[in-house]
């Protein structure tokens, strides 16, 4: 058995020689002309992002369902941004050298409330599936569209839709006519939980997760109580590493600056503010993914297309552009 997790571990460390490490941060479309993609307050965001360290970005397009249980799903009605400006910042990330993943989302109205989430999006009936399907591949379709004419570096086929991805043969379908159309590498971001129930990872080539586990069940842990609930996570990463002989990519790694970010990473809500501990979060889980030679690398989740973003969002607790402690600690990982 040993031998067989040697030989293992030299076949990971023989798929990743060579292969850039993903320094990238989620780069936020702010629904306003003048302050979202295409404009040139995002081209000088990238060029900070550029600046701390960062290789990649992820541009994130939305579709939207009024009701998760529905089948109904558009895209492409967004009057804040349109295909071109999405084109336009694949091209200007390029310029600030920086490459960038293709990574479509969906919205429901459902999810403003906070009782609804990607995960929950299912349909009650075959007929509706193939409804839903229809759709979906109809929109990652126009984003693989976008991204081969722009040149785009990697495309995600979809994030943290749990409720669907049992449907294994229509997602396989959906990954064959994606790769019809984009000829990049592709990717499918799963939930930190949901990974463990997909049965086709062999499809795309690399395993994407959203990386908001639980390290501690305290508030303000201390480095040690976090560096151990890295290890408890990698201690299932390994075996799915060895097991698909995939790269593991953490398609997004967030912390909010609350006392609660290591208990409760998901959160967007900050009872206490710990910004020391959203910097330590950020230095630990960077540090320990470079320890493991599948981890491809992370993007940060999330940094916005103009320096005016709170007049946009308000407060958004995920925003790192204004958080010089979590900023130096990106910069000190990422000058290695």
């Amino acid at each position: 058995m040993r031998k067989i997790i040697i030989c293992c571990v030299v076949f990971l460390n023989c798929l990743t020689a060579g292969a850039e490490t993903i320094r990238g941060v989620s780069l936020a479309h702010l629904h306003h002309r003048g302050a979202g993609y295409g404009s040139e307050a995002c081209v000088e965001q990238l060029k900070a992002i550029a600046k701390i360290g960062a290789n990649w970005v992820a541009l994130n397009d939305f579709s939207y369902m009024p009701k998760v249980e529905e089948p109904g799903l558009v895209f492409d009605r967004d009057p804040s941004m349109t295909r071109d400006d999405l084109i336009k910042t694949v091209a200007d990330a390029h310029k600030a050298g920086l490459k960038v993943l293709i990574k479509p989302h969906i919205w429901s109205n459902e999810f403003w409330t906070n009782s609804k989430w990607h995960g929950d999006i299912k349909m009650r009936t075959d007929a509706d599936w193939d409804i839903w399907f229809a759709a979906y591949t109809r929109y990652v379709l126009y984003n693989a569209a976008i991204a081969q004419e722009a040149k785009a570096d990697a495309v995600s086929v979809g994030v943290e839709l749990e409720g669907t991805t049992g449907r294994s043969a229509q997602w396989r379908a959906l990954i064959v006519a994606v790769r019809e159309i984009y000829k990049g590498p592709v990717c499918y971001s799963a939930a930190f939980e949901e990974w463990k129930r997909i049965d086709w990872w062999d499809a795309v080539d690399v395993i994407g997760i959203t990386a908001y586990w639980p390290l501690s069940d305290q508030n303000s842990p201390d480095d040690a109580a976090i560096r151990q609930g890295w290890k408890k996570v990698y201690d299932q990463l390994d075996e799915l590493a060895v097991r698909t002989g995939k790269t593991i990519c953490f398609t997004e790694l967030g912390y909010t600056p609350s006392t609660t970010a290591a208990r409760m990473p998901w959160s967007y809500q900050v009872e206490q503010e710990d910004a020391s501990l959203q910097a330590r979060l950020y230095d630990i889980a960077i540090d320990e993914a470079g320890k493991r030679p599948y981890i491809r690398g992370v993007f940060v989740w999330k940094w916005f297309t103009s320096h005016d973003w709170q007049l946009h969002e308000k407060q958004d607790a995920f925003a790192v552009q204004n958080r010089p402690q979590t900023l130096e600690a990106l910069r000190r990982q990422w000058s290695r």
